[in-house]
């Protein structure tokens, strides 16, 4: 960005009429829309320069660069507010005039009276209309100037913007009370502890700083999907934290005792360390399963209901002792659980229990975390089902009132539970009665969730816990069975069980990228390459890109930080893989999708406030 103007002294007087400045800087290194009339301070390195203007004269002017954090918005002082508020745009209709009635009826206190966005008084002046722009505007560019300290202090702007959004023009305030808020914030601890120690004071065995470096670890951790820290991780995480200084022992046992004083984490004797909001969500789902064990069942003749079942499917068809023993188990308890890994029988089993659930009297709800799971649910049972989240929604619209004891009470079916993590399991424990009965179905074997806490993985191993565990495979053949659960009990499989169906297919650990692409690119519409590890996956995946993407468009981002494209490594055509849950687009953490087309992509422009137009 490049601006021009005359310089003045502190009190706003021109210093030279004769001497205008060219400042030249990048154009993320200021937050706000430089506007005639506004009064900038800027520190870099002036240069004479001399050249040739489109009329054809030699001139010669003062240039400074300015890099990035060296510039900032300073308000006007004293009579001069008059020059300032007329020359501004963005004091639309606020003419000299107007800004020197208001200087005449206010003086000095019109900053304050504009400061403390006192509409009224301004309005007694100037009517209310021009009352409530000049006010908001007034505001806005206190916020940039705000904006601007928090940049000058190597705050990027969209966590700058966050914090104007929560704090507004006491950000700077709050931000100098206790920088480590910034945390909460999404910045990283890098550049807060260096705002910290550096510019604000922070010592480095401070409280404030202690307390976040503590609460830092947990919740990388939480962010990673664990709900607790074990007190040697903790250690650890601490360690990676204050990685070069000194006396860390001591931090550590400082940082951990002022943390346990302050009661914003919570620590059992062996002092592992539970975030506080994960703990109450935990303790809420531990309430809801307790009442629910051991409680009497809704009376039904399971074994009739069962055999009508069987008849209506016709040509012999007979549910095994393991799936009866799952008909049972749901029919007889308010809380279980059916695990089994794919192939086991698991839909079969709700397809039978949902008849006897029905001849109980209950209305039968099912849900799974992601819509591609309701999808299969839906077809495999023929019966009506939503996410997690919806479902929570529409339950949260539903007024108490509206429900009567005479209601049929629900069961909820969760399919797919292993994918179901803390926070999703504890809102629907939320929102439902006590008579409502909750079955949880999946395999423990699978990826755990991508939110943080385990529920299925958990309650499987519970012995408390109505549970049964289907193992005799209906889907697969019993070679492929055999391989898989070998390879999911950590066995190498036997290699008798490799045939036409299963190859085993040794090659050096180099070579195994360049196989997998080259098994994938043979038979691209119905293969499907699982790794070990995600380096592995990302190799094969470039491979295969390489091997695609030679005539395809890339997709490109704008980076507003660097004021550039970034490319994002996918291609027109990809196949792509949603990994986080986006309930207001409609797609979810498990969402395939394929990028069909890339539009035109010029670079954006940015709005008076800094955001992309």
């Amino acid at each position: 960005m490049i601006f021009r103007g005359e310089r003045i002294s502190d009190t706003g007087e021109i210093s030279d009429t004769h001497s205008q400045l060219t400042v030249r800087i990048h154009a993320h290194g200021i937050s706000v829309t430089v506007l005639p009339g506004q009064w900038w301070n800027v520190v870099g390195r002036i240069a004479s320069h001399t050249f040739i203007s489109h009329s054809g004269f030699e001139m010669t002017e003062d240039q400074m660069e300015v890099e990035p954090g060296h510039a900032s918005l300073r308000m006007p002082s004293g009579a001069h507010v008059v020059e300032y508020l007329a020359r501004n745009p963005r004091f639309e209709g606020i003419g000299r005039v107007t800004a020197e009635r208001l200087w005449e009826t206010f003086r000095d206190g019109l900053f304050a009276t504009l400061d403390d966005g006192d509409t009224p008084a301004v309005a007694d002046v100037v009517g209310a209309q021009k009352a409530a722009m000049l006010v908001h505007a007034w505001h806005e560019e206190g916020l940039s100037n705000t904006l601007q300290w928090l940049q000058s202090h190597g705050v990027g702007l969209p966590i700058g913007r966050r914090i104007l959004g929560y704090f507004g023009r006491a950000a700077i305030d709050k931000i100098s009370e206790n920088p480590y808020r910034l945390l909460s914030f999404a910045a990283g601890w890098p550049e807060v502890d260096r705002l910290a120690r550096e510019h604000l004071g922070v010592m480095q065995d401070d409280e404030r700083r202690l307390v976040a470096a503590i609460e830092e670890t947990v919740y990388r951790r939480f962010s990673r999907g664990d709900t607790f820290v074990p007190h040697a991780d903790l250690v650890t995480g601490l360690r990676s934290i204050f990685h070069d200084e000194r006396h860390q022992r001591t931090l550590f046992e400082k940082a951990i005792a002022q943390s346990e004083t302050a009661g914003r984490l919570q620590f059992d004797a062996e002092r592992n360390a539970y975030s506080l909001g994960a703990s109450i969500l935990e303790n809420r789902v531990v309430a809801c399963i307790t009442a629910r064990l051991g409680g009497k069942s809704r009376t039904s003749n399971a074994d009739a209901v069962i055999r009508a079942y069987e008849s209506r499917e016709g040509h012999g068809f007979a549910l095994n002792a393991e799936q009866r023993k799952a008909v049972h188990l749901i029919a007889e308890n308010d809380f279980a659980v059916v695990t089994g890994g794919a192939g086991v029988g698991k839909t079969t089993v709700l397809k039978c229990v949902y008849d006897v659930l029905e001849d109980q009297g209950y209305d039968i709800t099912q849900l799974a975390i992601a819509g591609k799971a309701v999808r299969r649910i839906m077809d495999a049972t023929g019966r009506t089902a939503s996410t997690l989240a919806s479902f929570i929604k529409r339950m949260k619209e539903v007024e108490e009132h509206t429900r009567s004891v005479g209601d049929r009470p629900m069961a909820i079916v969760i399919d797919e539970a292993s994918m179901v993590d803390l926070i999703s399991f504890s809102g629907v424990t939320r929102i439902i009665d006590d008579r409502t009965k909750i079955i949880l179905v999946g395999d423990p074997h699978q990826l755990p969730p991508v939110g943080p806490g385990l529920i299925l993985h958990c309650l499987a191993d519970r012995p408390e816990i109505p549970h049964i565990e289907l193992k005799t495979p209906k889907r697969f053949g019993s070679a492929i069975s055999a391989v898989a659960n070998a390879v999911k009990d950590g066995t190498f499989p036997s290699t008798e069980l490799f045939s036409d169906q299963i190859s085993f297919i040794e090659a050096h650990d180099s070579a195994l990228a360049r196989l997998g692409a080259d098994l994938y690119l043979a038979h691209p519409e119905d293969a499907v390459v699982l790794c070990a590890t995600r380096k592995m996956s990302d190799a094969i995946n470039q491979l295969i890109q390489q091997s695609l993407s030679s005539d395809r468009k890339p997709l490109r981002l704008w980076n507003l930080e660097h004021d550039t494209w970034e490319h994002t490594g996918f291609y027109e055509g990809d196949l792509v893989i949603c990994t986080r849950n986006h309930w207001d687009l409609g797609i979810q953490n498990g969402s395939l999708g394929r990028l069909v087309e890339l539009a035109a992509n010029p670079a954006p422009e940015l709005a008076d406030d800094g955001s992309v137009a």
